[in-house]
């Protein structure tokens, strides 16, 4: 009998081109289908609620399968950590409806953003190093134009293939904890290197660069042409997942 299993992924995005499988290069779906393959002798395709690029993390992402071999959760979970390389992490494992879809039944995907304001060697993969004083009031106040449904054209890749470039952002603000600095933001969905242009933008106005009128314009004229550039993939980390 099939059975569909969802998945809450942990994994560091350093060594990987992406989650998405290609043909040339490792992803983080390859090594968790070939991980199933080993637990099952199945050979599955994965769905994921997001598909992270090349060198982002992940601390929450989901995922479904469907297998047919009858294996507990807790078996499952612990089956797919042992075959899968240490820098990715099977969280959580459990049994699901029929139904459920990681993609498509997802509400909101929450991403974070971390920079650092000082050197720092335990965290250099996970963090950008920013050596320039960022005043949390301006970034907030770049942040909180975005809230609400809009297109990110200007925040998006120039060969990104979509029907739309529309996104509900539900949360964008920035929080300072000592020496880091930290980027939230949720939404419907988000576009491929959405999340990385917004902070390099915003890090280009806190530095004197732009105006925060001059972020607005380059917001609204859907152009990623006229946007800063991408902030490092190491600094972001998909966070969570939420579903109703």
């Amino acid at each position: 009998m099939e059975r569909n299993i969802k998945l809450i992924l942990e994994y560091e995005g350093t060594a990987y081109q992406g989650w998405q499988y290609q043909e040339n290069a490792i992803s983080v779906q390859e090594k968790l289908e070939e991980a199933i393959l080993r637990l099952t002798g199945e050979r599955v395709r994965v769905v994921a609620a997001g598909r992270t690029d090349a060198g982002v993390h992940a601390r929450g992402q989901v995922v479904n399968f469907k297998i047919q071999k009858d294996l507990p959760a807790h078996k499952i979970e612990m089956g797919l950590n042992a075959h899968l390389p240490r820098d990715i992490a099977v969280k959580s494992a459990e049994v699901v409806s029929p139904l459920f879809n990681a993609r498509f039944q997802a509400k909101k995907r929450v991403y974070q953003y971390y920079i650092s304001t000082r050197r720092t060697a335990l965290a250099r993969n996970f963090c950008w190093q920013v050596f320039h004083q960022l005043d949390t009031a301006i970034l907030n106040s770049l942040a909180e134009m975005l809230l609400g449904e809009h297109d990110f054209g200007a925040f998006s890749r120039v060969e990104v293939q979509s029907n739309h470039k529309m996104c509900f952002v539900y949360e964008s603000y920035w929080i300072r904890e000592q020496d880091k600095l930290i980027y939230r933001i949720a939404a419907n969905r988000f576009l491929h290197g959405m999340v990385r242009t917004i902070v390099g933008t915003m890090i280009d106005a806190a530095r004197g660069k732009l105006s925060a009128e001059q972020f607005r314009e380059i917001f609204e004229s859907q152009n990623r042409l006229v946007a800063g550039p991408a902030a490092p993939a190491k600094g972001l980390v998909l966070e969570e997942v939420i579903y109703e």
